[in-house]
């Protein structure tokens, strides 16, 4: 870890220029993450035409399956203004092998213009939704538009996944082909030679592992709280029955001081209750032990 370079949110969306950093983009790239891209299509709610667009999305919540569009007011009317007034689409996640394609769509056409076939794709009746799917995307999602707000220059819409279609010959490859195959991202902005900005697009490379049981509960991060993990560290024989009694103490103790902000019994709980959680996290066994006896 090296020394921080501050940046106020302003400068951060001035793209902030240095002097050892030829591209101008550079420094924003640096502060924001890939975003995955999407193809949108909508239908125009005057001559019910297909309007297509290219954009980034992001999940919400699995249970129903949400995710959310962002369109830029200006740059992506026609996408805002269908969605407003059909509050339906389909998002479609393109390949590497469709950048021209993904490009094409971001191209500001005349609206009416059909996007799809400027850029040699092909519109498939959906099940659910009026707008079509894309023949040669490998995966659409058939979307309702349950809320939207307008947000500084964007329109945020808030859409639930009704149903979807997937390659079949997808569902059998491995996770690692498939996450190099689709979706791309949209990673960052350099200039060209007439200073115009121009997309990169990226995929996933590589799948890492995290940490399995006794690194939290067995169900995952999201199954039960720490009175769950603490009792099956016992049940597994990482912590002797006393070793479990004494952390979960901390924990009572610290949650019924949690208000009391000032008090010397929460710090002392916290401050105990947070070493075992860390040592635990790292598998450091025999300081677990310690930790506890002396605790």
């Amino acid at each position: 870890m090296g020394e921080k370079v501050w940046y106020s949110g302003e400068e951060i969306a001035r793209f902030p220029k240095r002097d050892d950093v030829e591209e101008p983009s550079h420094v924003h790239f640096c502060f924001v993450p890939p975003r995955p891209a999407n193809l949108c299509m909508t239908l125009d709610p005057l001559s019910g035409e297909v309007n297509a667009m290219a954009g980034t999305v992001g999940p919400l919540t699995w249970t129903p399956y949400t995710i959310c569009l962002h369109i830029h007011r200006g740059a992506s009317d026609d996408s805002y203004r269908n969605l407003i007034a059909n509050r339906e689409c389909v998002i479609a996640f393109p390949t590497k092998e469709q950048i021209r394609e993904t490009w094409i769509l971001n191209m500001s056409l005349p609206r009416g213009i059909d996007e799809l076939e400027v850029a040699r794709l092909t519109p498939i009746p959906s099940k659910l939704v009026a707008p079509p799917s894309v023949a040669e995307c490998p995966v659409n999602l058939e979307c309702k538009v349950e809320f939207w707000k307008d947000y500084y220059s964007h329109g945020i819409f808030f859409c639930k996944v009704v149903g979807g279609s997937v390659d079949e010959e997808v569902l059998g490859w491995p996770r690692e082909r498939v996450m190099n195959h689709y979706p791309t991202y949209e990673v960052d902005d350099v200039r060209n030679q007439w200073g115009g900005a121009v997309e990169r697009l990226g995929v996933l490379g590589e799948l890492y592992d995290t940490p399995i049981f006794p690194v939290g509960a067995k169900e995952g991060w999201w199954a039960g709280g720490i009175e769950t993990w603490i009792a099956q560290m016992e049940e597994e024989g990482h912590l002797s029955a006393e070793e479990a009694r004494r952390m979960s103490d901390w924990q009572i103790a610290f949650e019924s001081e949690f208000e009391s902000l000032d008090s010397p019994e929460r710090a002392e709980a916290r401050a105990k209750l947070t070493r075992a959680c860390e040592l635990i996290a790292w598998e450091e066994w025999d300081g677990v032990r310690e930790h506890l006896r002396q605790g």
